[in-house]
């Protein structure tokens, strides 16, 4: 019987090494071809318990990268969170591999929305980031940079958020191009959408909008000579809407939105409730509430359908404040927002409510929404304090 030949794990883990680069590099071909390569490959390596944990570490890497374009796509991925736990503390974990296990889990904590706990891993990791080999360092470092500035920039920590952003940015742009084309493409819009944010959130609308439209044509560059780039456009329309809306230029904003849904793949059922729960919004805002009630119709189906918490929480608000004018509802969202420590929503939408009730008159309502966006803004400053 024929022996099948033993390969050394040195070698696998080099090809492993060139699939995180296609991983980083949003090259979704040619990471999918690489992991089939290597999912063969390791069933005939000589053992090595450090390469195994490193190719247990890419694999949920692999479908983080994949999370981000085809969110509705990714089944199991709480499957390799609950088998990368267990890594916690194991006497593999160290140097590259424990820099390699707290990125990750931050990465994953932040799609789950958990904040904090994200925060906590990326600090983590910070402490083992030498450990990556020195070739490797700075394109890694604006990867880490990146993750950060995406989660101060949630928790309107707006100074931390742009400064990180703006430090992966640079590293990004010095990246050689391959054959005419951006190594870093995706990275570097994606850099755009945190610092457009943080603009919006400093009220510098002028320049705000300037970085929005910049990431678009960007975006639009990107998507005619790759594959898979259309979310990066769909996002890119969304945050001009999104600048157009702060402008209360209402009519551009919709138009921006609308035009965003209209890019329906990679499918994306929480974009699509989210966007039609905002849309509602801005209707119930311009007293359109035949259009506000259809909007809302349809985000909520799409909302019910995939469990979206969040997006069924917030069309309370606009059923209790255009469809029904019931307040009830309205504080019903807010205690959400206030138990899930969604200050920036609390904030934002309490202005609006406030400003509205008191257009309408609806003194006690208006000094109530007033008083929650304070409470909102006290416990932001408290995190920056922290």
């Amino acid at each position: 019987m024929k022996t099948e030949k033993v390969i050394p794990y040195d070698l696998l883990a080099t090809k492993m090494k060139h699939w995180y680069v296609a991983i980083k590099k949003n090259w979704v071909g040619r990471a999918e071809e690489m992991r089939k390569e290597v999912m063969q490959e390791i069933k005939i390596m000589e053992e090595n318990q450090d390469v195994l944990l490193y190719y247990s570490l890419l694999e949920f890497r692999h479908k983080l990268m994949l999370s981000y374009m085809y969110p509705n796509a990714i089944k199991d991925i709480e499957k390799n969170y609950g088998e990368l736990k267990e890594y916690a503390g194991h006497e593999n974990l160290t140097g590259m591999l424990e820099y390699y296990y707290y990125f990750f889990m931050g990465m994953f904590y932040f799609r789950q929305k958990e904040l904090t706990f994200s925060l906590n891993h990326y600090r983590q990791a910070e402490k083992h980031l030498d450990s990556i080999d020195s070739e490797d360092i700075e394109v890694e470092k604006a990867e880490f940079y990146f993750k950060l500035s995406e989660v101060y920039y949630h928790m309107k920590q707006t100074y931390f958020s742009m400064n990180y952003a703006m430090r992966a940015y640079n590293i990004f742009k010095k990246q050689p191009d391959v054959d005419g084309n951006s190594t870093y493409g995706v990275q570097k819009v994606r850099c755009q959408f945190v610092i457009f944010g943080n603009l919006l959130d400093s009220m510098k609308f002028d320049e705000a909008l300037k970085r929005a439209y910049k990431a678009y044509q960007e975006a639009e560059e990107l998507n005619k000579n790759e594959k898979n780039r259309g979310h990066l456009i769909r996002s890119a329309l969304f945050n001009i809407g999104l600048c157009y809306n702060q402008m209360e230029e209402l009519n551009k904003a919709f138009f921006h939105f609308n035009k965003s849904l209209q890019i329906i793949e990679p499918e994306n059922h929480d974009y699509a409730a989210k966007t039609l729960f905002v849309i509602s919004f801005l209707k119930g805002r311009q007293n359109d509430t035949k259009n506000a009630q259809a909007f809302y119709e349809q985000s909520k189906q799409i909302a019910e359908q995939y469990n979206n918490e969040v997006v069924i929480e917030k069309l309370k608000m606009v059923k209790g404040l255009f469809l029904d004018s019931d307040l009830n509802l309205v504080r019903e969202a807010f205690q959400f927002f206030r138990e899930r420590g969604m200050y920036p929503d609390m904030e934002s939408y309490g202005v609006v409510i406030a400003d509205f009730l008191t257009a309408k008159k609806e003194a006690w309502g208006a000094i109530e929404f007033y008083r929650l966006t304070n409470e909102a803004r006290r416990q932001i400053k408290r995190g920056e304090a922290i």
